[in-house]
């Protein structure tokens, strides 16, 4: 049989404003299914990939997670440009370091080009830098040690944590079947201390993204949570002009 020659037009519609290259934890839930609902029809699309983790989530846990990132990094549309790769966990970054993270991504695969890297640490420094929040308040699902974690990480980019509240749920399994709202409570009653003028809620692995607008109306505070500002920091640097609304203060402001 003679197998006839098709002609077919090359020309990248559905993710011509940019490749993302998404790692995830392999017990990780939400981050796909918020970034479908930010970056939808902006011709972005990201493209996971996932490292191996223990459900209970540990400072030794995470810091082990460093050895899988290069795997996972080549496992992402291998040979071709990435415009970035976003590692997507808050706690991860901070306990690997989020120059280690980019490092490792970045060298990965020497043939072909990372352009931007980024991860929930690195986001949220440039959220509060970028409106200029030297003070916030902390929601966690974590232990109290790996909490106890990200406040360290939050004091050593100079932002000053008044106040920290945790579900103490060191299930990663678990944590993504915590209710909107009662992280959506969590967040109010936070609210209510005089103190707090800026609240982040710290996990990729919860869901609350879509509460983020409401919850700034209700509270009259600045809401800001992993996969918001993860996904603010990747159109940032993808350099993304289309307005994006419903997840917050954070998109309504320009550079």
């Amino acid at each position: 049989m003679t197998i006839k020659d098709l002609k077919g037009e090359i020309n990248n519609k559905i993710s011509h404003n940019g490749k993302i290259g998404l790692i995830l934890l392999a017990t990780d839930q939400i981050t796909l299914y918020e970034f479908e609902t930010i970056f939808k029809d902006l011709g972005i699309l990201c493209f996971p990939s996932r490292v191996m983790n223990s459900v209970e989530l540990t400072p030794e846990v995470l810091l082990k997670i460093k050895d899988e990132l290069r795997y996972a990094t080549n496992a992402l549309l291998p040979g071709l440009t990435l415009d970035a790769v976003a590692f997507s966990c808050t706690s991860a970054s901070m306990t690997i370091g989020e120059e280690e993270v980019a490092r490792i991504i970045k060298q990965s695969d020497p043939k072909r080009e990372i352009k931007e890297v980024t991860n929930p640490y690195s986001a949220i420094k440039n959220a509060c830098k970028f409106l200029d929040i030297k003070e916030l308040g902390i929601i966690t699902p974590y232990s109290e040690e790996v909490t106890q974690g990200i406040i360290d990480g939050m004091t050593v980019a100079g932002i000053v944590s008044v106040t920290a509240a945790s579900f103490k749920i060191p299930n990663d399994n678990i944590v993504p079947d915590i209710t909107s709202e009662s992280i959506k409570q969590a967040v109010i009653t936070m609210a209510d201390e005089s103190s707090v003028d800026t609240i982040f809620v710290s996990c990729t692995n919860m869901n609350i993204c879509k509460e983020i607008d409401d919850l700034e109306k209700i509270t009259g505070k600045t809401i800001l949570t992993s996969n918001q500002v993860m996904a603010w920091d990747i159109l940032r640097l993808v350099n993304n002009q289309k307005e994006i609304n419903g997840f917050g203060k954070l998109f309504k402001h320009k550079g």
